[in-house]
């Protein structure tokens, strides 16, 4: 095989690999969170070099609410989660048991918050970017 032949295939294969692992990337990613009253839990998800749409699927022993931000519409500090200002949340639910999709633009970090627990509550919080 002539080198420059060589290099078409390296170079046709690398291209296809790099097409690949954008279009298979998979995010799945769960954890379960104990949450008092008057207090706020957060999962952070890292910034995504391409626009994303996420499923947001939660389960609790009570009613919970659960708000995907930008990382930019939430204060600082360890409060910040507490008062982060609802009408800023790119989506949002409230109950014991949902689902929900958000889209979340490129290079955006994200942080999906659970908070406004009347009592002590088990939440089982999973997010995927799958169709």
């Amino acid at each position: 095989m002539s080198p420059r032949l060589v290099s078409a295939v390296v170079l046709v294969a690398g291209f296809a690999f790099a097409a690949g692992c954008d279009r298979n990337a998979r995010l799945e990613v769960k954890n379960s969170y104990e949450i008092a009253p008057q207090e706020a839990r957060s999962m952070i998800l890292d910034p995504q070099p391409k626009p994303q749409k996420f499923t947001i699927d939660f389960k609790a022993d009570n009613d919970v609410t659960v708000l995907v931000f930008k990382d930019g519409d939430i204060p600082a500090g360890e409060e910040g989660i507490e008062k982060a200002d609802a009408k800023k949340a790119l989506a949002q639910k409230k109950g014991k048991a949902e689902s929900f999709t958000v889209d979340v633009p490129e290079k955006t970090g994200t942080q999906i918050v659970m908070r406004e627990a009347a009592k002590k509550t088990k939440v089982e919080l999973t997010v995927t970017n799958r169709k």
